[in-house]
């Protein structure tokens, strides 16, 4: 009996029910829609972060190496220490293996490019490496995609070389013409150059060719220096990592969490003999970026919920005034307070529901657009916002309802229907 009242009350007021679902719809839209960015862009946005550059270096156990890399103190590598080519692989063998984006083995060798003293490193450009889940592709000109090449980098296994800026205007060269690399007392070979980086810093001062040939000028075939590695983490909290013994669970989700301490404790365990530092400060910056926007899309929600809340609550007013002889006739024949109550937020309820199903609906479409848009990549709905959209949907109604309902059981039954 209930229900079919407050089914006839809605299609009784068809005009006034769809202005008040049209605001429940907008407002919980534009809400899943900045919940969906805000789940899914976070990783987006971090991968379009890590185009800055690696966020990882491994070393050999051990050595350590001259460079500031974001909070990530080393110092000169030890002689004789190296770690093995092949062990790249490994990276991609860990838990955290998804979360390896790229990495390239680097090898570094002090010769003379057309006799002036220079940096050569040996690296991957574009290597396919065989995993468990496919083969992957990897190397320097995908780790440092924002390097510009004037030309294109070296191909690998061939004899030729990509120059610095400030190291190609030294020597005079451009690509296309050959160099003469030369390592120790050995006679120079004369390798093709094939473009021009600019790295936009000291590094501009460096050439780099296919590992093969370095290993070769170098004397010292299948080991490398270092392995630069590029992963999506998640910022150290602000807390250290929970006791073990006193609180197994929170240890558990710390370990199971993108921490940098943690992803590099797994890669230090796939690549025996080696250390992995994590750049601590790049890491916290990209977090501050990606912190900022989820606040900035949490502001804009509530903004769009308030607006919501503003014309449910106007339309609710509207319909308890032009009622009022309505609800004065059903408090005259009978109806409790209660009663009322129940009838007025069961008609909100219900366009409610409907207008939360709506705009979950139409905040996954906005969302997948959006996202498509601005980061090319593909999007899935987010089921588990579903129930957020029908709990925030009725929240509204509630607090929507409260003023008018208030209104409404205040009426006099015989002074409204005196006229």
């Amino acid at each position: 009996m209930f229900v079919r009242l407050v089914w006839r009350s809605v299609g009784a007021r068809l005009g006034r029910m769809t202005l008040a679902l049209l605001a429940v719809t907008l407002g919980v839209s534009v809400a899943i829609t900045l919940g969906t960015l805000s789940l899914q862009v976070g990783d987006d946005l971090s991968r379009s972060l890590r185009a800055a550059g690696p966020n990882f270096v491994v070393l050999p156990a051990g050595a350590t190496w001259p460079l500031d890399l974001g909070g990530a103190g080393i110092t000169p590598a030890r002689a004789g220490l190296a770690l093995a080519e092949g062990s790249v692989a490994a990276l991609k063998r860990g838990f955290w293996r998804h979360n390896v984006l790229e990495a390239a083995p680097e090898l570094t060798l002090d010769a003379g490019v057309d006799g002036i003293p220079a940096r050569v490193l040996g690296c991957w450009f574009d290597r396919s490496i065989e995993t468990a889940d496919g083969p992957w592709r990897t190397g320097l000109a995908r780790l440092r995609p924002r390097w510009t090449v004037a030309g294109r980098w070296p191909r690998e296994g061939n004899e030729e070389v990509a120059l610095g800026r400030t190291l190609a205007a030294r020597l005079g060269a451009r690509a296309g013409t050959r160099v003469a690399v030369a390592a120790g007392s050995a006679a120079g070979a004369s390798w093709l150059v094939t473009g021009i980086v600019d790295a936009g810093g000291f590094q501009d001062r460096d050439a780099w060719a296919p590992l093969e040939r370095v290993q070769a000028l170098a004397g010292r075939p299948g080991q490398v220096d270092r392995v630069w590695v590029s992963a999506l983490l998640r910022p150290d909290p602000a807390r250290p990592a929970p006791d073990p013994a006193r609180d197994p669970k929170g240890y558990e989700r710390y370990q199971c969490t993108a921490y940098p301490d943690v992803v590099a404790a797994d890669l230090a365990e796939q690549l025996h003999g080696a250390e992995v530092l994590p750049a601590s400060e790049l890491v916290a910056g990209e977090a501050r970026v990606v912190g900022r926007l989820n606040l900035l899309l949490l502001l804009l929600a509530l903004a769009a919920l308030s607006a919501s809340l503003l014309g449910l609550f106007s339309t609710t007013a509207a319909t308890v005034v032009e009622r009022s002889v309505e609800l004065a006739l059903l408090r005259s024949l009978g109806a409790t307070p209660r009663a009322v109550a129940a009838l007025l937020l069961g008609e909100t309820a219900v366009v409610s529901l409907a207008g939360g199903l709506l705009g979950w609906a139409l905040g996954s479409a906005a969302a997948a657009a959006v996202r498509g848009q601005t980061f090319g990549t593909a999007h899935r709905a987010e089921p588990l916002l579903l129930p957020v959209a029908l709990l925030l949907s009725l929240g509204v109604a509630l607090i929507g309802t409260l003023g008018p309902l208030r209104y409404a059981l205040r009426l006099d039954p015989a002074a409204v229907l005196r006229g």
